[in-house]
């Protein structure tokens, strides 16, 4: 059984990995069942032992990306460092890795991408979470933040980086991006109680 289960979650994975392939092809809006199942090259039946939906099979893959990224950025994260450094380490591998993948990842802002687009910064926000949070905790055992919510105001924070900062949505320029950036360090500041130099690295994030 457990050798049946190893080979279904390994085949689904290898079909993942196709599927972000596809949709970042195509597009989200343009991608039938029929043309996933056509260029997949497997029988309607399979497709259906692992996807009942095509709307099942975005989310499949937006959280398998999401997981990746959670995989290549939790190890960066030192355990005996102070909660302030810790986060700034954390924000800045995120900002790196993100940006990164934007490249990789150009069709994610095209108009035929936008549920995916929208899909997938949700799962990221979903994924990374409970990693910032943890942090945060730490930060208020060590008396470096003060909040009583360290899940949700972690969610709020990868909320905001994820979708506000994104200058293909709302088409900010440069000098949007500076008074924002700016902003956002006031709003952490006070969403955590931290010192008021804390944040002042994200003035120099590209």
């Amino acid at each position: 059984m457990a050798r049946t289960n190893n080979h279904y979650e390994e085949k689904r994975n290898e079909l993942l990995i196709k599927l972000w392939d596809i949709f970042m092809c195509h597009g989200y809006d343009n991608t039938t069942l029929s043309l996933i199942i056509k260029e997949m090259g497997i029988s309607k039946g399979a497709f259906y032992h692992y996807f009942p939906t095509k709307e099942a099979c975005a989310d499949a893959a937006v959280d398998m990306y999401a997981k990746a990224c959670f995989k290549e950025i939790s190890p960066q994260i030192e355990d005996n460092i102070l909660a302030d450094e810790k986060l700034k380490k954390l924000i800045l591998a995120c900002s790196m890795l993100f940006q990164k993948n934007e490249k990789n990842i150009e069709n994610i802002n095209s108009p035929s991408n936008a549920i995916f687009h929208q899909k997938l910064m949700v799962a990221l926000v979903k994924e990374l979470a409970p990693l910032y949070a943890n942090v945060i905790s730490q930060g208020v055992e060590e008396n470096i933040f003060n909040t009583k919510y360290p899940l949700e105001t972690a969610e709020m924070i990868l909320t905001l980086s994820n979708f506000f900062f994104d200058i293909d949505l709302f088409g900010w320029n440069i000098c949007d991006m500076q008074k924002k950036m700016v902003a956002f360090e006031e709003l952490l500041t006070l969403a955590l109680r931290a010192k008021p130099d804390t944040f002042e690295f994200l003035h120099k994030l590209p």
